[in-house]
């Protein structure tokens, strides 16, 4: 078993590959309040690290998520540890037969505005990933969606990173079966002028997802950037680049202490999530006093 413990203050991301705030809240503060984790080998399930979650052991955690209703009632408890934590929140807003498993538009951001009036506006990165093309969501539909949504946003963030659609191989029938495609070269031209254009409009910060797709139209980003810890949590770390992701990705390394195949929310691009019944089964068999996830 490895043991993450008396290093170097490290990021937690939680997670990736899950929706923790959604789906595994109470399981998160169970295991901050015993002071440790252990993540799971998606490859070699047999294999488990163990991972401090003591507050001198973590420079930061981010939060990846879709929706924080019931995660929000506890954040005071971050705070009371001594924790420095911000949020990714996704919000696209696609028809319901892309996105089953969220609640309705307008309750998500709700959800996003209550979520800034709790921690700030700084910390809460409001993701439109992935950009995709299917016969309800056009061009024009993403051009005036997403100056509804900056609209709606720009008092709860300060930022938004966007991403084209990424066609990963075990995405590629699920996808093509529901109608949803990566936009073409000169779409992403297009899209790309608009939402720099509506970005500036609503005074967000505008970045792309890393070196993925998109780069040449947006700055490049980095999802968890040691720049922004700087700024917002007086941190002094290491820029080096996260070799546990694509070469594409350019965040600094992070330990992700979530599970493939436990999200719920049933979003048909969704690349952490092979299976959606097996997601449901993971779900049922889970327990909040485990170790890991």
């Amino acid at each position: 078993m490895s043991l993450l413990f008396g290093n170097d203050p490290q990021i937690i991301s939680a997670s990736r590959r899950t929706d923790i705030p959604a789906f595994y809240s109470q399981w998160f503060f169970n295991r901050l309040r015993d002071g440790y984790c252990r993540v799971q080998n998606p490859y070699r399930p047999e294999l488990f690290k163990t991972v401090s979650l003591e507050a001198e052991d973590v420079a930061a955690i981010v939060f990846w998520t879709r929706y924080t209703a019931s995660f929000r009632e506890h954040i005071a408890e971050l705070d009371q540890r001594g924790l420095n934590y911000f949020f990714h929140y996704t919000i696209t807003g696609y028809p319901a037969h892309y996105e089953p498993g969220l609640p309705e538009l307008q309750r998500t951001i709700e959800d996003f505005l209550r979520l800034s009036d709790h921690v700030g506006p700084d910390r809460v990165i409001w993701r439109y990933d992935p950009v995709m093309v299917t016969d309800a969501t056009g061009l024009q539909w993403h051009s005036e969606h997403f100056a509804r949504l900056a609209g709606a946003l720009q008092q709860g963030t300060k930022s938004v990173i966007i991403s084209f659609l990424q066609m990963y191989p075990h995405l590629s029938s699920r996808l093509s079966n529901s109608g949803c495609r990566a936009p073409s070269e000169d779409e992403k031209v297009w899209l790309a002028g608009e939402f720099s254009r509506i970005a500036e409009m609503f005074g967000l910060e505008l970045k792309s997802c890393g070196r993925r797709d998109g780069v040449q139209f947006f700055e490049p980003g980095k999802c968890i950037d040691e720049r922004y810890l700087r700024s917002v949590f007086s941190l002094e770390l290491s820029g080096r680049k996260d070799r546990g992701q694509p070469e594409e990705c350019r965040c600094i390394k992070s330990v992700d202490i979530g599970a493939y195949n436990s999200c719920l929310h049933g979003c048909r691009y969704c690349y952490a999530v092979r299976s959606f019944s097996a997601a449901h089964e993971r779900f049922r068999r889970h327990r909040i006093d485990r170790e890991w996830l």
